[in-house]
């Protein structure tokens, strides 16, 4: 039955036949080129900073076997944490620090306390590309202590009246078993097209996956998982020109997903055996998790030769988020919270925002060049964390951050560039007064005075580039970046005294980035129609005041430890012929944080990934075909030790478990016939069974689950 429903998948698509997607191919290559993330449009080899670029054509080729932003985020980009196959992104950093993710360069962070949903808010399919500005950076503000992950949704580029596509898949996470409700589907819609003075944008798209299966065909522990789950995306993006020079756009995205399973979690013991799903009912209490709404728009002018040399863009900003987390049934035999009641936590956050830039490009000489960014930010965040039955476990807490920034380039000859800025931010979070909700009935009540907490930083960046030579251009950076850093997790939520916001550390957590890096293209290195680009940077971070999450008491507090993370990453893209193409990267780090004095401890694995190894092989026997397979290893970190825990049995602290290496590989293939694209997508190609990094390194019963089992997409796309 289930290879009938993929047969039918792509047989209801079959008569539609048409021209493929060769007007595409300039319009990806320009996007690889350019990034607006650094808020001064410019080629990345130019930036004096590690950028990675994920274009349309590449996002649009692997999610047909890795349909979520986090797992293509954590295969393609080099000092990304690798995927955990769950919603949850508590470790999905950026070279071992926090990132802040933008959907348009609207953040999509809760810094007053953190919903760890900040990738997932957004389906691939309303995505053109995906910037990502590594290292430490503050252009933004607060969050960037590892770097940007900025996604640009999709625009009209088509100068027709009306133009679209059509995509339906269909999948199954267990075709080669009879384990039942294991397919899925994926169903997108776009329209766009191009009216004179006025430009329209549609997209939607609905994907069901099935219940998830590991190589054995054992149902995977539906407990955050990404199985048995709806998610619903709407865009819509307008433009008006008012002249070539005055346009006004009008942005709107929805993303919601939750998850409706038959299972629920059973079993799971730390190294021997995985936490899987079962046959059962959650209680009647409970309600879907997921991701009940994530609303993101703007409306933006933007204006050339406001006045002389100088362009201006002002958007202002609107985000709205809810989620909703899985039930917690109250155990007395471990630790309880709130009053000892089982119960259900949400986070819900509203953010307004207002970005006014002006960009003064002003010829100094014929051989000078200089580019001066300046502007100001306002944002208004409000944040809280209520649970489904009505009582606030973190109360709704404003944060008002205004920010001045200066962003400054000089280009001599053509080849040598010089940046450097600052950006001052002011921000203050008021803090009502509220009573803790206490972990078991029987504490004593605790009724916390409000309190104005004050957050100051300057933050600075100055970076060098050279660029005569294709073959070879160099850059240096130095960069900071700041962040408060899920203020209600500890401070606030597990306040001790009545007076606690007294006591509250207001210092950020400020990032020191140090990099040296290179960008590398060979034209015809090998003969005509070859190619080989290469990229690679070397880098050293240290914090006064960490962000590392470590364990105590059952619940992940903030480790306040100074820190330091160092490492490297290199990446290789060859072109050997006009049929084939290979690609590499190769990405190590290690992060270390100092206790009495001495450096000899180490970050626990929430923040520091183990090595990780990616390559391609691409190939492409005709004009209108190809082949690719794509490998990702990652290696192992062991560098903490058992300790006795209860009843004498020794086991690693949460965090703290050691990683054994796991090596996948996926293939993805793909037809043009006309306006027609068939595609097929197998995750896991060989069916291996594994444990993912994730599940070895947070040490938890209930979270010790195996990676998916082979998983194969059916894909058709037809374009007109």
């Amino acid at each position: 039955m289930k290879k009938q429903v993929l047969v039918l998948g792509l047989t209801l698509l079959s008569p539609m036949l048409a021209s493929g997607q060769e007007a595409k191919k300039e319009q990806d290559n320009l996007s690889e080129a350019v990034v607006v993330a650094t808020r001064i449009p410019e080629v990345k080899q130019n930036s004096a900073t590690s950028i990675n670029i994920i274009t349309s054509k590449e996002l649009q080729d692997i999610s047909r076997f890795l349909p979520d932003m986090p797992s293509i985020i954590g295969y393609l980009v080099p000092g990304a944490a690798p995927a955990s196959n769950v919603v949850n992104e508590r470790t999905n950093t950026l070279r071992g620090r926090s990132v802040l993710v933008l959907i348009d360069g609207i953040p999509q962070s809760t810094p007053l306390r953190l919903s760890s949903r900040d990738l997932r808010s957004i389906d691939p399919a309303a995505v053109e590309r995906v910037e990502i500005i590594k290292g430490a950076t503050a252009i933004y503000g607060n969050g960037a202590n590892g770097g940007i992950i900025n996604i640009v949704t999709k625009k009209n580029a088509a100068h027709k009246s009306i133009g679209g596509e059509t995509s339906l898949a269909v999948s199954d996470h267990a075709l080669h078993n009879n384990t039942p409700n294991t397919h899925g589907y994926r169903v997108n819609q776009q329209l766009y097209g191009d009216l004179g003075k006025f430009t329209y944008l549609v997209n939607a798209s609905l994907a069901q996956t099935g219940s998830s299966v590991d190589a054995d065909g054992q149902y995977l522990s539906p407990r955050q998982g990404l199985g048995d789950t709806r998610a619903h995306n709407a865009l819509v993006k307008l433009g008006y020109s008012f002249s070539d020079k005055t346009s006004l756009e009008l942005m709107y995205n929805l993303y919601k997903s939750k998850q409706n399973s038959l299972l629920i979690a059973s079993g799971g013991k730390y190294l021997e055996s995985p936490r899987i799903g079962v046959r059962g009912e959650q209680p009647k209490e409970a309600i879907p998790e997921g991701v009940d709404y994530n609303h993101n728009a703007y409306l933006k002018l933007t204006s050339r030769d406001i006045f002389k040399y100088t362009n201006l863009e002002a958007s202002l900003q609107a985000r709205s988020l809810k989620v909703v987390y899985d039930y917690r049934t109250v155990n007395p035999q471990k630790n309880s919270r709130w009053e000892g009641k089982s119960g259900q936590a949400t986070i819900v956050s509203d953010q307004v925002g207002l970005r006014t830039q002006f960009l003064s490009r002003i010829p100094l000489s014929e051989n000078i060049a200089s580019q001066f960014l300046y502007g100001v930010d306002f944002t208004i965040d409000r944040t809280s964390q209520p649970l489904v039955d009505g009582r606030y476990w973190v109360p709704e807490m404003t944060a008002y951050n205004p920010a001045l920034f200066l962003q400054s380039k000089i280009t001599f000859a053509n080849s040598l560039n010089i940046k450097g800025g600052l950006r001052y931010d002011n921000i203050t979070v008021k803090v009502p007064t509220y009573n803790v909700l206490v972990n078991k009935s029987t504490d004593a009540p605790i009724r916390v005075t409000g309190k104005n907490l004050l957050y100051n930083n300057l933050s600075f960046n100055v970076g060098l580039s050279y660029n005569k030579y294709e073959a070879f251009q160099p850059f240096i950076a130095y960069s900071e970046g700041f962040a408060i850093y899920d203020l209600g997790r500890g401070a606030v939520r597990d306040a001790k005294t009545s007076d606690a916001l007294n006591n509250i550390e207001t210092e950020p957590v400020r990032t020191h980035n140090y990099e040296a890096g290179f960008y590398s293209n060979f034209k015809n290195f090998i003969g005509e129609n070859t190619g080989l680009e290469l990229q690679g940077a070397a880098f050293y971070t240290y914090a006064a005041l960490g962000s590392d999450l470590i364990a105590r008491n059952g619940f992940w507090v903030v480790d306040r430890s100074p820190q330091k993370v160092y490492g490297f990453e290199l990446s290789a893209n060859a072109t050997l012929s006009k049929k084939l193409q290979l690609g590499t990267a190769f990405t190590w780090f290690e992060g270390q944080k100092q206790e009495n004095g001495s450096w000899d401890h180490y970050m626990s694995g929430l923040s520091i990934p183990p090595a990780k190894l990616t390559a391609s092989l691409t190939y492409r026997p005709t004009k209108n075909t190809f082949l690719r397979l794509h490998l990702i290893n990652t290696g192992s970190r062991d560098r903490f030790e058992m300790k006795a825990g209860k009843n004498g049995v020794r086991t690693y602290d949460e965090g703290e478990g050691r990683v054994e290496p796991v090596t996948l590989v996926n293939l993805n293939a793909g037809l043009n016939l006309g306006k027609m694209t068939y595609g097929i997508g197998v995750e896991n190609l060989f069916n291996n069974n594994y444990y993912t990094v994730q599940s070895q390194l947070i040490a938890r019963d209930a979270e010790y689950v195996r990676g998916n089992g082979r998983i194969v997409t059916l894909s058709g796309t037809y374009r007109f």
